[in-house]
């Protein structure tokens, strides 16, 4: 790396540090405004609020990242602009291409990181997060999240059982149905007063098991019974109370998985999916957009960098809430949802790029 590319990327990391503490703060203490009431209402502790925030912390980066590096290379670039420092690296025959190759390329690695931050360090926190704002912050009773009824699960097109209430730390649940069919026929029904995860798999308790053939009925009692095939563990019942777009992709994925087996609409949660993926290139793709925007500052400078870097960010988020909402609806296609407004933004990126003074 060479002194000036260490250059250009120290005032540009510069101003993403100051401008994500910035706004970060201020983010928080707008948050902290609205929750005011909780606070003080349910008397939350100030060690709670603070391990809140730092919680919370975390969600701000992983939302508004790309918002923050936007406003970075607009400062940066800015910067070096008004100062003339680009001009006299043009002077010198250095391209605009070669100017803003170290940041291009860091913030193309830098989503990269934001889909690992996204998919191993935010999600853990964030259960805490959501956790504290249910359970501490608001006193919601914790039973909500340990109690849980009318459990439907489709094993498969011939399969799928019903458990009325199911109890996650004991691993139990009660009033359980069973029902198999055969050419779209119910071959066997199974009752049992109570279901229970073992080491190996669920277990059947004191119940009955029918048969129903074309003409007949036949049936047999039973103290226990196993059913293997049922592969939910106790925590796959529990309702998650963080939102399926701050799940880890794995997790979502798996959450995805367990709504088809119920049979509950999954859109919306596969549109959240692919745009896991999508969301953090929006980094690369608004410094490409940004850096010939400020490398030719006019009147103003920094602040109408920011207004133009405002616009930028509020168009850009628009259009992706829009077709996000597309595809929700299943208007689109979920990949073609979640890349379409990053490929017109790299296209338009492209083009100023290439349109730029040089």
């Amino acid at each position: 790396m060479k002194t000036l590319d260490r250059y250009i990327l120290f005032s540009f990391l510069s101003s993403l540090i100051v401008i994500s503490f910035g706004f970060g703060v201020l983010i928080i203490a707008i948050n902290m405004v609205e929750e005011l009431r909780h606070f003080i209402d349910h008397e939350v502790p100030l060690g709670d609020i603070l391990i809140y925030y730092v919680y919370f912390a975390g969600w701000v980066v992983k939302s508004f990242l790309p918002v923050f590096v936007l406003l970075a290379g607009l400062t940066s670039i800015g910067m070096l602009a008004r100062k003339n420092e680009i001009l006299a690296m043009k002077a010198a025959g250095i391209s605009l291409y070669r100017i803003a190759a170290p940041i291009l390329i860091f913030t193309f690695l830098l989503s990269f990181v934001h889909i690992y931050y996204n998919e191993y360090v935010y999600p853990p926190g964030n259960k805490k997060r959501v956790e504290m704002k249910e359970y501490t912050i608001k006193k919601r009773s914790m039973k909500s999240k340990s109690s849980i009824s009318n459990i439907y699960r489709q094993v498969n097109n011939d399969l799928f059982f019903v458990i009325q209430g199911y109890d996650v730390p004991r691993k139990e649940g009660s009033i359980v149905k069973i029902y198999r069919s055969e050419k779209n026929k119910l071959a066997e029904l199974i009752s049992a007063e109570k279901i229970k995860y073992t080491s190996r798999n669920g277990m059947l308790y004191n119940g009955v098991r029918r048969y129903f053939g074309d003409s007949t009925e036949t049936f047999e009692t039973f103290d226990t019974l196993s059913a293997a095939y049922i592969k939910d563990k106790p925590s796959d019942f529990e309702r998650p109370l963080e939102k399926p777009e701050d799940m880890g992709y794995d997790e979502l994925k798996y959450y995805i998985d367990v709504m088809k087996r119920t049979g509950a609409p999954y859109q919306r949660e596969l549109v959240d999916l692919k745009f896991k993926l999508s969301y953090p290139f929006s980094s690369f793709i608004v410094i490409l957009i940004c850096v010939p925007l400020a490398s030719n500052p006019k009147r103003g400078g920094i602040a109408i960098s920011f207004a133009v870097g405002s616009g930028i960010a509020m168009l850009y988020f628009v259009c992706f809430k829009v077709i996000q909402s597309l595809g929700y609806g299943e208007k689109l296609h979920p990949d073609l949802a979640a890349w379409l407004i990053n490929g017109i933004f790299l296209l338009v990126g492209l083009v100023i790029m290439l349109r730029a003074r040089k």
